[in-house]
């Protein structure tokens, strides 16, 4: 049912999207016929080009009354009146020159001593039914006019509206025309090539990237320029056939509405999308509607128009009221510097419909246009925001992908060395701690010292190419072995080299951390400074985690040996400067050891299985007890380890048959594996012992299994891994 619903949605917002860009077409084709088509008959005329007001001394002449009035001037009038307004002509009149008076969508007539010179009316004009669009009216005038009667008659259609009257030399009427509608018109044809620019790149760029709020806005720009343009006072000069405008200045101004709401819905990541959609279908059904009711006749567009700025208006409303939810959840954060455009372009917009209605003589569309132009900055300034924002992100992670990298093949490199279990964590900590305190006066940034941590992670991934029987020997290691085992940095460096460019010193600090500040170390025996930063830091954690852990030929230092060892070294084996910042770390009790009676500990300083399980296995190989494959067991703490780091876990039992008999230990086996899960491990530790692993199993769980175990073999012993002292006294 759910899919239905969305499938009734995305059909419903296809048709609707159809449907506008039907609507555009044909704006766009009327807008290029009423440019360039020539029949002109019954249009407004242009007249010959002023330059001074003709405003004063008018008589306003009405069937029950005559007053002087000042032009301009709103008077009170209702549709279908009819009056007059009278004067005298200046007495220095010249050869060609015009009278122009601007047409709020009444009938116009110009008379000079009772002589019909200019006429706009809906009644000479094929394409419109009552009214007109608003338009300018040009008389010529002559020397011989001078001084002598005008009367303009003017039949009133919306209200009772005077424009003031301009005379001047020619065409010179239109200047001013032109030098006040020059910053309107300027911006819209703005908005318009934005728009247009905007649509052909998206449309070139394809499915490259996410573009739904873009185009919509793109669309609203090409609509909202095309509506001013089509407002505009000098639609005469753009237009061959302004009357044309009547139409489309309606059709765009009526879907701009629905186009900001499908902005407004992508730009909010469609979360109210069902609020959107309705609206925008109830926006585009009232303009369907109008469109019927004016072609047969019941109602003309101008007066449906309303109905759709009320559909406009509950759009406005919609977006503040999305936008308020949005800021409640915080999810504006996303889009913030888009919503600051998105708020400023509906006030706009809201203004031009209050500047519509109440304000008769200003110029449509400068609110409009100045909010479309903050909303596309905002959301230019956004998507930049957004872009830099999303490269950061991509290459935080791709750091993190290769950061991961490494911590995978630091497990794998302490899987492989059965006496050093998490060993390079335990380095990529200390080096951690070193680097920080040492930030201030080396200048290193947090992702400097993130950098070294992971560096000390995989210091040792030369070790991969060593010998299992060097690696992991037991005993001293000969000449010959040791050789092979100071290979292990030269190995890692050629190992790494192909991702050395992705972390800043990971060569350095791989080939390096066995150099000694005296030039005694190896491989290439530098010296002093010589040594890259990184690699002396590496150098001094590595030989602390030596010095507090156990290893299989001796037990761990004691901190006293292992602070004496640092001050002794420092000089030799140090550099003394880091070796000095370390020695004030471990008195303040800053950096301790991450072990506990030899067992490793996570940062957080608790004993985790896997290290437990590690300890013991070490002790048992320096103890020379019989393990019976200590590989498996290594491979059997690196998957626990993995999954502690995941935050799953596995609960650990020993099992041992006392007896000698082969068929009971045959038959605890058995058993073992007869009851463990498909996700369970069991291997064998020594010939009389095994030891269980149980994957995501609560203590009770554990401990039911240790009791259907020994139900079954009475002999057997099994108990679980609590702590090192407990499993030794076992």
């Amino acid at each position: 049912m759910r899919k239905a619903k969305s499938s009734m949605s995305e059909i419903l917002e296809d048709a609707l999207k159809i449907g506008v860009a039907f609507i555009l077409v044909i704006v766009i084709g009327m807008m290029i016929i009423a440019v360039f088509d020539k029949t002109t008959t019954g249009e407004a005329p242009i007249g010959s080009f002023d330059a001074h007001d003709f405003n004063t001394d008018w008589k306003l002449i009405r069937p029950d009354s005559q007053i002087l009035i000042t032009l301009p001037i709103e008077i009170k009038a209702k549709p279908g009146d009819n009056f007059s307004i009278t004067n005298m002509l200046p007495a220095d009149l010249n050869d060609g020159m015009s009278l122009m008076v601007r047409a709020s969508m009444e009938d116009v007539r110009i008379y000079v001593d009772d002589r019909e010179r200019a006429v706009y009316s809906a009644d000479g004009i094929e394409v419109v039914n009552r009214y007109n669009p608003s338009a300018y009216v040009v008389a010529t005038l002559n020397s011989v006019d001078s001084g002598k009667p005008i009367r303009i008659d003017i039949s009133t259609k919306v209200r009772g509206t005077l424009n003031g009257v301009t005379i001047g030399d020619g065409n010179n009427v239109w200047f001013r025309v032109l030098a006040e509608s020059a910053s309107i018109n300027m911006i819209a044809i703005l908005v318009l090539f934005f728009g247009v620019t905007l649509l052909i790149a998206l449309i070139l760029l394809g499915n490259a990237y996410k573009t739904g709020a873009m185009k919509a806005l793109s669309l609203l720009m090409i609509d909202v320029g095309m509506w001013v343009i089509s407002e505009s006072r000098l639609r005469q000069l753009f237009f061959a056939r302004p009357s044309l405008s009547y139409y489309f200045s309606f059709f765009t101004i009526e879907i701009v509405g629905i186009l900001a709401c499908m902005f407004f819905d992508e730009i909010q990541h469609r979360e109210y999308h069902k609020s959107y959609i309705i609206v925008e279908c109830l926006g585009f059904t009232q303009l369907m509607v109008n469109i019927a009711l004016h072609i047969f006749g019941a109602c003309d567009m101008y007066n449906s128009l309303k109905y759709s700025h009320l559909w406009m208006a509950v759009s406005a409303v919609t977006v503040f009221v999305n936008l308020a939810k949005d800021i409640q959840s915080r999810r504006i954060l996303k889009y913030k510097i888009t919503a600051c455009g998105v708020a400023m372009f509906v006030l706009l917009s809201l203004g031009e419909l209050v500047k519509f209605y109440f304000s008769a003589f200003s110029m449509l569309g400068s609110y409009m246009c100045m909010g479309l132009m903050a909303l596309m900055i905002a959301t230019i300034i956004q998507t930049i925001f957004d872009e830099t924002e999303a490269f950061k992100i991509r290459e935080q992670n791709h750091k993190d992908m290769t950061f991961n990298t490494i911590e995978t093949i630091a497990s794998a490199i302490d899987a492989r060395d059965e006496y050093t279990g998490g060993h390079s964590e335990r380095v990529g900590y200390y080096a951690r701690r070193l680097a920080r305190e040492m930030a201030a006066d080396y200048d290193f940034s947090e992702e400097d010292i993130t950098r070294i941590h992971y560096i000390g992670l995989v210091h040792d991934i030369g070790k991969i190419g060593v010998a299992d029987n060097v690696l992991n020997k037991s005993g001293k290691l000969t000449d010959e072995e040791f050789s092979l085992m100071k290979k292990h940095p030269e190995l890692g460096y050629e190992i790494m080299t192909s991702m050395g460019s992705e972390v800043e010193g990971l060569l350095d600090g791989i080939r390096y951390h066995h150099e000694r500040f005296d030039g005694n170390g190896y491989p290439d025996r530098l010296a002093g400074e010589d040594i890259p930063l990184v690699a002396r830091i590496i150098g001094l954690a590595d030989s602390y985690d030596a010095m507090t852990s156990n290893r299989v030929y001796r037990k761990r230092l004691s901190d006293e040996e292992v602070r004496n060892e640092i001050l002794r070294c420092a000089g030799t084996q140090f550099d003394p400067a880091l070796a000095t910042i370390f020695i004030r770390l471990i008195d303040n009790g800053e950096i301790t050891p991450q072990t506990s009676s030899g067992v490793a500990l996570n940062e957080s300083g608790e004993m985790l299985t896997s290290s437990l399980l590690e300890t013991i296995l070490q002790n048992d190989m320096r103890d020379k007890k019989k393990v019976t494959n200590p590989s498996h067991i290594r491979m059997m703490c690196y998957i626990i380890k993995l999954m502690e780091k995941k935050g799953e876990g596995f609960r650990v039992i020993f099992t041992k048959m006392p007896s000698e008999d082969a068929a009971l230990r045959d038959k605890l086996n058995k058993t073992l594996r007869d009851k463990i899960g498909k996700h369970d491990m069991i291997v064998e530790y020594t010939e009389k012992r095994s030891i269980v692993a149980l994957y995501n199993r609560t203590e009770q769980e554990r401990d039911a299994f240790i009791s259907d175990v020994k139900a079954v073999c009475k002999e057997a012993e099994l108990w679980p891994l609590h702590a090192l002292d407990e499993e030794n006294d076992q």
